[in-house]
C-alpha cells in the first residue's frame, strides 16, 4: 500500500493586528484543514500553543503564528490561500512554504512550481532549491520583504528514510498500540517535559505532536516498504543537546539516508563517522531565516536482494 510521507508545510506569521489567533473558533481551524481534504483528529493545548494532529500530520497555532504540516495527497497550497485571504498581504509580516522531494510526485495535485504560482499571483516572494534536483531536495518560497525573527525563532528538521529491516518490521506488525510506539521511540529520555498527543493508524502508520511551554515537536511515521519515511521537526533550541537527540533518533530508527534542514540554528553535529555528508547548501533568505540543508547516507552498507513488487 502507498502512500505518500512526504511533507508539505507553511508557516506564517501575523502582524500585531491579527494577534490573538488562538481566541479564534474551532470552526476556522476545520475549515482551514478541511481546505486542504484534511480532518482534525485530536486535539492538545497548553497556555502558549495549540496543537491539533490531523488526519495528515500537523497544525499548531500561536497567538501570533500558525505551523501546517501536511502529507499524502492534501492540497495544501488551498489552506495558505484561505490564510491569505483571511489576513491580506498586508497582515502577514513572514510567510514560508515548503515541499520536499515526493516518491510520486505525479500523483500530487499540484507541483512547487505551480504552487508558488499562485502565490505570486497574490504576495512577492522567491521560491528556490535547496539541494540537488537529481537526489534529495528541498523547496521553500519565502516573502521578499524584510522581517525580523526573534532570536528564539529556530527550527530543526530530521527527515529520514529506508530503515533498518527490524525497524520496518516492528512498525508494521499486527496489533501494535501507540503506546509501543512511543516507548520504542522514547523521546522523553532525550526531552523532558513533553506532554504528548499521538495517534495510530490503520493498518499502520505513527503521528505524534509534543508540547513543552511555548516549544513544539512532532513526528510523522510511513513506515511501508514502497515509501519508507520518518520526519521529526522541534522549534526546541537544540544547541546544547542537539547531537543526543538527533543521534537518538538515529539510533532508534536507523535510516539508510536522512536530511537535516534547520532555520537560525546550526545543523552541525557528531555523527561518530556513522554517515557521510553527501551534499549541503545554505542561504541567507530576506526574510531573516538563515536556511541550511544537508543530506546524508550510510557510510557502509551491504549488498541487498531486490524490491519484489508482485509475487
Amino acid at each position: 500500500m502507498f502512500f505518500e510521507g512526504s511533507e508539505k508545510k507553511i508557516e506564517v506569521v501575523v502582524k500585531p493586528q491579527f494577534k490573538g489567533l488562538r481566541e479564534r473558533s474551532k470552526d476556522f481551524w476545520r475549515e482551514l484543514v478541511d481546505n486542504c481534504n484534511a480532518t482534525i483528529l485530536s486535539e492538545l493545548s497548553n497556555q502558549h500553543c495549540d496543537s491539533y494532529l490531523l488526519s495528515e500530520s500537523s497544525l499548531f497555532v500561536w497567538d501570533d503564528r500558525i505551523l501546517m504540516i501536511t502529507c499524502g495527497s492534501t492540497k495544501l497550497i488551498e489552506s495558505v490561500e484561505m490564510m491569505i485571504d483571511e489576513f491580506g498581504e498586508a497582515g502577514i509580516a513572514s510567510l514560508v512554504y515548503q515541499r520536499k522531494n515526493e516518491y510520486r510526485s505525479q500523483l500530487q495535485s499540484s507541483s512547487f512550481l505551480d504552487d508558488v504560482e499562485r502565490l505570486e499571483r497574490r504576495l512577492d516572494g522567491i521560491g528556490r532549491r535547496f539541494g540537488k534536483v537529481h537526489s534529495h531536495h528541498n523547496l521553500i518560497y519565502s516573502l521578499k520583504k524584510p522581517y525580523q525573527p526573534p532570536a528564539e525563532d529556530t527550527t530543526t528538521e530530521l527527515l529520514m528514510y529506508d530503515f533498518d529491516p527490524s525497524v520496518t518490521e516492528f512498525l508494521t506488525q499486527k496489533a501494535q498500540s501507540k503506546e509501543e510506539i512511543r516507548a520504542f521511540i522514547n523521546l522523553e529520555s532525550v526531552i523532558e517535559g513533553l506532554e504528548i498527543d499521538d495517534f495510530l493508524f490503520e493498518p499502520f502508520g505513527y503521528s505524534m505532536n509534543g508540547l513543552r511551554g511555548d516549544d513544539y515537536v512532532t513526528i510523522h511515521i510511513t513506515p511501508q516498504d514502497t515509501s519508507p519515511y520518518i520526519s521529526f521537526e522541534t522549534d526546541l533550541g537544540m544547541e546544547e543537546n542537539k547531537s543526543l537527540i538527533l543521534n537518538h533518533l538515529l539510533k532508534v530508527f536507523k535510516p539508510n539516508s536522512f536530511d537535516i534542514i534547520t532555520f537560525n540554528t546550526t545543523n552541525e553535529f557528531d555523527l561518530f563517522d556513522r554517515y557521510i555528508k553527501a551534499s549541503a547548501c545554505n542561504e541567507q533568505l530576506e526574510c531573516g531565516y538563515t536556511v541550511e540543508f544537508d543530506y546524508y547516507y550510510k557510510s557502509s552498507f551491504e549488498i541487498e536482494k531486490p524490491f519484489i513488487f508482485l509475487t
